[in-house]
């Protein structure tokens, strides 16, 4: 599909899902293009809006704010004829919701009282597996991550889950080689989530963006502690000395991947093909395939939003917590559930 775009008079930049927005924006005079057009596929969902004189964030004036980025409300939102939302991304509310515990976990390497939110099935039968979100307020409001794991687990999709939500007050900061976060999540938050509930063997660490980067840097940290990585767009570029994510071809992660580390871990990996992230996380597909290890990678026609990682999410936990005998979501993924773009 192709879409007209008209640029206001007021507008500056260009801002969009190829830009991490207004990271990287894209200067615009209407005096000098009026319009421009955008080639997208049928299947497409992307996200674009403009900066104005005092570099405020508005979305197109033609088209409204139709997106759903809980950090960009004035966003606009294109969808195309053949794109569909996953029926769950909105799921149906359970007949039993899952409690959802909040938790305040004095944290010694930061210094400070941590907020943690654990969401756990109504009925705990037995030693249940983890997964430690990144984003925790996002995944648990925005994208009802225990509403979704809910309905899987009623489908015999998933099994069921505690699900910990994690939150940073300086993500691009703690989320990016931070030893404080690593200490946190793993030397903190692990051994109190484990002593108040049933854990079993398998624990995941995930996120999105940036909390991608998080829950890569913690698995490989300590991997024998960790069953896999789930990552919605990971931001796998830059390293501890160049924190970059735009603008730079390294990549900590792949480099460490293509030496064989992380190979005994399972991976569920997505990344929308409008994202300037792609070509990084296919590097690391690429490292992860090279030494055999057990990968579930997926592309999609979206950008980088949270609206297109909420359609994404009922698939990656499914792919993640696939049911098994005694639920620990350990089975490694069969041929059929590999999914990748060349």
């Amino acid at each position: 599909m192709d879409l007209q775009v008209r640029v206001p008079a007021w507008a500056t930049h260009w801002i969009s899902d190829h830009t991490d927005m207004h990271r990287r924006p894209q200067r615009v005079d209407a005096t000098r293009v009026p319009r421009f057009t955008l080639h997208l596929s049928d299947d497409v969902r992307f996200e674009y809006a403009f900066l104005d004189g005092d570099q405020r964030v508005r979305a197109d004036p033609e088209r409204g704010a139709t997106g759903s980025n809980p950090w960009y409300p004035e966003v606009t939102e294109v969808r195309g004829p053949a794109y569909r939302p996953h029926p769950l991304a909105d799921p149906p509310a359970p007949a039993a919701a899952w409690p959802m515990a909040r938790h305040r976990i004095p944290s010694r390497a930061f210094g400070e009282v941590r907020r943690v939110l654990v969401a756990s099935p109504p009925e705990v039968h037995g030693p249940l597996p983890v997964v430690v979100m990144h984003d925790g307020v996002a995944y648990a409001r925005l994208a009802r991550a225990a509403d979704v794991l809910a309905e899987l687990v009623r489908r015999d999709h998933a099994c069921p889950a505690h699900l910990v939500f994690v939150e940073s007050p300086d993500r691009r900061r703690e989320y990016a080689w931070d030893e404080r976060h690593v200490h946190f999540v793993h030397d903190e938050v692990r051994p109190w989530v484990a002593e108040h509930h049933r854990t079993g063997a398998g624990w995941w660490a995930m996120g999105a963006s940036l909390g991608g980067l998080a829950a890569a840097t913690l698995a490989l940290h300590a991997p024998d502690d960790w069953s896999g990585v789930i990552a919605q767009a990971g931001a796998f570029l830059g390293t501890p000395d160049d924190r970059r994510h735009h603008g730079t071809d390294a990549s900590w992660l792949a480099d460490r991947l293509e030496t064989g580390a992380g190979a005994t871990l399972r991976w569920v990996l997505e990344v929308g093909t409008l994202d300037w992230l792609v070509g990084a996380n296919r590097r690391v597909r690429d490292a992860l395939d090279a030494f055999g290890a057990d990968l579930r990678y997926r592309e999609r026609s979206v950008g980088h939003n949270w609206g297109a990682w909420r359609d994404g999410l009922p698939d990656a936990l499914a792919a993640a917590l696939r049911p098994s005998g005694e639920c620990g979501c350990a089975g490694a993924l069969t041929t059929g559930d590999r999914v990748a773009a060349r």
